[in-house]
């Protein structure tokens, strides 16, 4: 019974996690690899969507990031800042989209406006006095001085697409762009099937066909790989990888990466409001054990590592101490005054709502269970919910707690992480959080371009939000990406933002 049950479970992954028409001709050099997040499209104008485009090597900037966050060219092959407003870009030669089409300059412009014209993403956008094609010459000069402007054209929003093909019905999951494979099928709840773009201006990958496969819960993307139905897959849990580390079969890459997970508080609540009740819920939790017991990661102190250079070196502010938790919540008069154990505020019980993505997996909802029973110390209640309509109760305001996953630095700069989740107003400031003081903080980064002064503003804004618990920042996560024996060419990127690129190989075809 055991054994048919795995089985079982194995060809369920198999089937949820394909694509119907999956390309594997005997003739064809193919390669199966997972991702654990995909959107209902892979526009790059739309939120984060393009990071699928980077990941699968189907997207490409005019800069990018190589696997050591340094910024190198791409589509560009060299760039010349003239002064605090003019960056000429040089286009490449020899580049061409997906459908044939050449990439000059004034494709580039054309791709870059329409991104500024109609992202969602405001965090990006940079003031624009004139955008000029000049042949392979891209001119781009800003109205004010913008120290981030490479930063911000080597964000996923800043693929390079064929605009003119952008009206078209199915652009939007099929997007042409230039990198070493291109979208032949795409399906929201399955995944995609890629194939190699031939006229790609590197080519030197061996690999015909991509089947994207995604597969949510990092056990299945586990079962996968060991039923060989992968070849590559990224971020497994700690006890899913110690199944590959002694495996000559695969090859595993494992290190620190950028990316935080962390609890988006609802400050639309009367209690969140108050700065002694979101300190007493930071003392009420013990990061330590959920960071080094549940999951293989890091306590997290603030939104940035030590791995940047404004990323926060000194103690956490508040740390572990329900003792502490319990005066906090005293003093605010937030007291159990029918002995039922929970506290209240208004007369009503204080319980609040955990929620997290099914697909953010069983370590957020093990952490939810940890806080859930050492919160009852303090007195407060907790709700612990899984659920698929996640992006629909984020906008909606209805939860306490929401479970989110960060790269916030995933271009190298401070004001990424500022200017998206936590200014008034930010498109991915969930909770409503508003602080005049990190307001003014990430306006002075627009006028700064010094980046040790921008490190500074940086981290005086990181400590500005570990003070005031802008959020509950539970752990750092410890990267990893799984290859079959038979894959080389794949790379560890430390912000995540690409897996596959034109390095890929099969080794055995």
């Amino acid at each position: 019974m055991k054994y048919f049950l795995i089985v079982l479970v194995i060809f369920s992954v198999g089937i949820s996690g394909c694509v119907l028409n999956n390309s594997d001709s005997s003739d064809e050099n193919v390669l199966n690899m997972a991702i654990f997040w995909l959107d209902n499209d892979v526009d790059p104008i739309n939120g984060w969507n393009g990071w699928t485009l980077t990941r699968c090597g189907i997207g490409e900037n005019l800069v990018q990031m190589d696997e050591n966050m340094i910024l190198r060219p791409s589509i560009a092959d060299s760039y010349e800042i003239v002064d605090e407003y003019t960056t000429v870009f040089h286009i490449r030669d020899g580049v061409t989209f997906h459908n044939g089409n050449s990439v000059d300059a004034t494709a580039c412009k054309a791709s870059i406006e329409r991104a500024l014209e109609k992202t969602d993403r405001f965090d990006v956008k940079f003031p624009v006095e004139s955008i000029t094609a000049d042949g392979q010459n891209l001119i781009i000069k800003t109205s004010e001085p913008s120290g981030t402007l490479l930063n911000k054209l080597a964000d996923t929003v800043f693929i390079i697409v064929d605009v003119s093909e952008a009206d078209e019905e199915d652009f939007k999951y099929k997007p042409i762009c230039t990198g070493t494979f291109k979208i032949e099928e795409f399906n929201a709840d399955k995944g995609m099937v890629l194939s190699k773009h031939k006229g790609h201006w590197l080519g030197n990958t061996n690999v015909d066909v991509v089947n994207v496969k995604y597969i949510q819960d990092a056990s299945a993307r586990a079962m996968a790989l060991q039923a060989k139905e992968i070849d590559l897959a990224t971020q497994l849990s700690k006890h899913e990888l110690e199944l590959f580390e002694d495996n000559e079969d695969f090859i595993v890459q494992k290190g620190p990466n950028l990316r935080v997970f962390l609890l988006r508080l609802n400050f639309e609540k009367p209690y969140m409001k108050e700065l002694a009740f979101r300190q007493a819920l930071s003392y009420g939790m013990d990061k330590e054990t959920y960071a080094f017991k549940l999951v293989d990661g890091t306590p997290a102190k603030g939104p940035i590592n030590e791995l940047l250079s404004f990323g926060y070196k000194g103690e956490d502010y508040y740390q572990y101490n329900p003792r502490k938790a319990n005066e906090l919540l005293d003093e605010l008069g937030y007291l159990d005054t029918d002995g039922d154990g929970v506290r209240e505020c208004n007369g009503k019980n204080i319980v609040l709502e955990y929620i997290s993505r099914t697909n953010h997996g069983a370590d957020a909802n093990n952490i939810g269970i940890a806080m859930q029973q050492q919160y009852k110390e303090i007195g407060i209640g907790m709700k612990v919910s899984q659920m698929e309509n996640y992006a629909d109760l984020a906008s909606s305001g209805n939860f306490d707690m929401l479970w989110e996953r960060w790269t916030p630095a995933p271009t190298g700069d401070c004001q990424y992480f500022i200017e998206s989740g936590y200014i008034t107003n930010a498109a991915g400031n969930y909770g409503k959080y508003s602080n005049a003081t990190l307001d003014a903080i990430n306006s002075e980064l627009n006028s700064t371009l010094n980046k040790n002064d921008r490190d500074a503003l940086g981290l005086k804004a990181t400590e500005l939000v570990m003070e005031d618990v802008a959020s509950l920042f539970i752990y750092y996560q410890e990267g990893n990406i799984v290859t079959s024996k038979k894959v080389e060419g794949v790379e560890r990127f430390i912000s995540e933002v690409y897996y596959v690129d034109d390095r890929v190989r099969l080794v055995d075809a």
